[in-house]
């Protein structure tokens, strides 16, 4: 497929949103854009400029530049929610391990599964792990996410004694959600208790909510716009409420923190065709 057929409704709303006829050198700058940039991004982009150049009467020199200040903008906006899932990925999976060392009085119980796995036996001929019951739910989930960790060549990470909760930090946010949604009765106590929230955190409630988290989380590493950012920072207080974590005061935190940003090396030359200048 030709960038040209790739491109036919980015190149129609380009039609609605310049008032030019673009020179051969600005078709150059275009046909980069459309190369390079996020083609949805674009797209809402090229839209959302339109409707501003009507409302400011932008002039054509300046057009390419609001395009990319548009873009530049969505990226901000999407860059803003990765902290929020950053933390409920990292919270859920040291509360999770947090919880289930305590529960079973070892941090390394996984371990017993790991070489249970390892001996070629029956997922289903361990029915107890240090004399708690576990359901075949909850096992096969802790399997599943082991048998994960091995497919993607982490096995070096869990592998020897004098283990803690590394089989935690070696899994995917897919895993640490099915382990502790396998046996709620067993994961319900690591949340804080539904009086203390103010609502009921049933098992419902934390499956939709961690599916929308799941989700934008995907979409966000695939670099795939957010259209309902409000949802899913919502989903992201949910969780980290009951984890006793403020998302406001992180927020806070978070914008009155700088860095310093690295320094680039390479010079703009005439061949840097974005972002616009």
């Amino acid at each position: 497929m030709s960038i040209l057929k790739r491109h036919i409704s980015t190149r129609e709303l380009y039609g609605e949103c310049l008032t030019f006829i673009p020179s051969a050198a600005q078709l150059d700058q275009f046909e980069a854009d459309m190369k390079i940039l996020n083609p949805t991004m674009l797209r809402d982009s090229l839209k959302e400029a339109a409707e501003t150049r009507k409302l400011q009467g932008v002039p054509s020199p300046q057009q390419r530049r609001l395009i990319h200040r548009i873009y530049a903008r969505k990226i901000n906006e999407m860059s803003s929610m990765y902290p929020f899932v950053f933390t409920v990925e990292n919270s859920l999976r040291s509360a999770l391990a947090e919880h289930l060392g305590s529960h079973f009085d070892r941090l390394d119980w996984w371990v017993i599964v790991r070489d249970f796995q390892r001996a070629g036996k029956d997922p289903s001929s361990l029915g107890h792990i240090r004399g708690k019951t576990v359901n075949a739910r909850f096992l096969k989930s802790v399997w599943r996410a082991l048998e994960n960790i091995v497919a993607a060549e982490k096995i070096q990470l869990i592998d020897g004694p004098d283990k803690t909760d590394e089989f935690f930090y070696c899994t995917t946010l897919g895993d640490i959600w099915e382990m502790t949604r396998a046996d709620w009765s067993l994961t319900r106590g690591m949340f804080s208790s539904d009086q203390q929230l103010g609502y009921k955190l049933d098992q419902t409630m934390f499956n939709n909510t961690m599916r929308l988290i799941k989700d934008a989380r995907n979409e966000l590493f695939h670099s795939n716009p957010i259209k309902n950012r409000a949802r899913v920072i919502e989903a992201c207080e949910r969780i980290l409420d009951a984890l006793d974590v403020h998302l406001g005061d992180l927020a806070a935190d978070l914008a009155a923190v700088s860095y310093v940003p690295i320094a680039p090396s390479v010079a703009r030359t005439a061949r840097h065709l974005i972002p616009a200048r």
